[in-house]
């Protein structure tokens, strides 16, 4: 079944169009796909609009049913969306915010089920020795692993995360892709992301677009997006990939290119 389908997004702000007709194939259950692009490209704004915080024209059909037809309890169980900015600081704790997270979701069945997942997820994101300590003791990373615990914790099919890893360090960033895609197959459900880092985006999502002043410049697996001539005409270096004799495949930026 159908998780997402866009077909002729178009998104303005005033007179100023920012999205351009933004069609997609149907994202599938499982389904990890990246929003990649330089800065502007549109990559926030498209997540911001399929998560309902911005009006567009055009059509998106969540699980088959009109997004903008959904009820906003239908909609939190669907979906959740984890915007760019880090979690603000502040004297609450995150096991409290998890835990309020929870109030408004339907697929608790008990106090001691709320528990249970809270914890693990505390456990999985490395959240658990600080649990209990506010908001404004914690590191950037630290809340940014916070934030995706928020989009976590109500189990939703469609994750739509704004650079949910841009404040981790490389380990965590690992772990947390990882989990994303284990995620997306166990709930029958898909991820999309925006990402910076070609190189995890090569390695992490079955799918990537690349999008350069509101519009799709590629869309489809990661060897036919990140090509030679797409890096340089939106990413302006130039760059390929190379196959390893493992059986890896590296992105190799050799220079930046004149603009």
């Amino acid at each position: 079944m159908s998780v997402l389908a866009i077909k002729d997004l178009n998104l303005s702000f005033g007179r100023k169009q920012v999205l351009f007709d933004i069609s997609l194939p149907d994202l599938r259950s499982g389904d990890m796909v990246g929003l990649i692009g330089p800065n502007g490209a549109g990559k926030s704004t498209l997540l911001q609009a399929l998560a309902g915080h911005l009006r567009y024209e055009g059509e998106v059909r969540v699980f088959g049913s009109s997004a903008t037809q959904l009820s906003a309890a239908r909609h939190r169980e669907y979906m959740a969306f984890m915007p760019q900015s880090l979690i603000q600081k502040s004297s609450l704790l995150p096991y409290e915010l998890l835990w309020s997270a929870l109030r408004s979701t339907a697929s608790i069945s008990s106090q001691t089920d709320a528990e249970q997942r809270i914890d693990s997820l505390l456990e999985t994101l490395g959240l658990s020795a600080v649990a209990n300590q506010p908001l404004y003791t914690l590191s950037g990373g630290k809340r940014q692993l916070v934030g995706l615990a928020l989009s976590l914790v109500r189990q939703p099919r469609l994750l739509l995360l704004d650079e949910p890893t841009s404040a981790l360090d490389l380990h965590w960033r690992l772990i947390v892709l990882d989990y994303l895609k284990q995620e997306a197959r166990q709930q029958r459900g898909a991820v999309i992301l925006a990402l910076h880092d070609l190189d995890l985006a090569l390695s992490h999502c079955d799918r990537l677009v690349l999008m350069n002043q509101g519009r799709i410049v590629a869309a489809g697996v990661p060897r036919e997006v990140l090509t030679q001539a797409h890096l340089a005409r939106v990413y302006h270096v130039d760059a390929n990939l190379v196959d390893t004799h493992s059986g890896d495949t590296l992105l190799h930026i050799k220079k930046a290119l004149d603009t």
